[in-house]
């Protein structure tokens, strides 16, 4: 038996081939429908996020006075974006959230409803400047408000949606004995 999954298909449905002693079946799912997360919800994660991000920006200036290396110059951008986008590309990468997210309940995934990979992860944050861009994301409100997924620049590109966490269960099955 051999299972093929085609992901050259449009990303919200998947044709599955399925090979049993001879037999091929072709089998299509049907679309993915995935709820975008509120606004109120993004909104406070992003407060979150950027409390983060301005914590790690006020160690990287305590210890730049204490080096006096750093100044409020092109390197201190630089440092603040890379410090911005280090933080936001790792979280969504390895989590599928970032700390405001997971503290939110929120999770990037693609619009096939997979976690978001390192590709995603990547083209989401590289392009969250665009949406930052020139008064602190109005660009990027102006796109989740006009969006139906609720999409960013970032997110139509890398093909991402930002939706709830799936709760987990509260009753989960009992774990099997490891010793008999």
């Amino acid at each position: 038996m051999r299972l093929e999954v085609d992901r050259s298909k449009p990303r919200d449905h998947r044709e599955i081939t399925i090979e049993t002693s001879g037999v091929l079946t072709i089998e299509t799912t049907p679309p993915l429908h995935i709820q975008p997360a509120p606004l109120a919800r993004r909104f406070l994660a992003a407060i979150i996020d950027s409390l983060v991000i301005w914590l790690g920006w006020e160690a990287l200036e305590y210890a730049s006075r204490q080096s006096h290396h750093l100044s409020l110059s092109l390197t201190a951008i630089i440092a603040l974006f890379s410090i911005s986008f280090l933080y936001y590309f790792t979280m969504e990468w390895i989590l599928s959230a970032t700390l405001g997210k997971l503290i939110m309940k929120l999770r990037v995934v693609g619009t096939d409803g997979d976690p978001c990979t390192l590709r995603e992860s990547a083209l989401r944050n590289l392009l969250r400047m665009i949406d930052w861009l020139p008064l602190g994301y109005i660009i990027g409100l102006a796109l989740l408000s006009m969006s139906d997924k609720r999409q960013r620049a970032g997110d139509k590109i890398a093909q991402t949606v930002v939706t709830m966490a799936p709760e987990r269960d509260k009753n989960p099955p009992p774990a099997p004995f490891l010793f008999h």
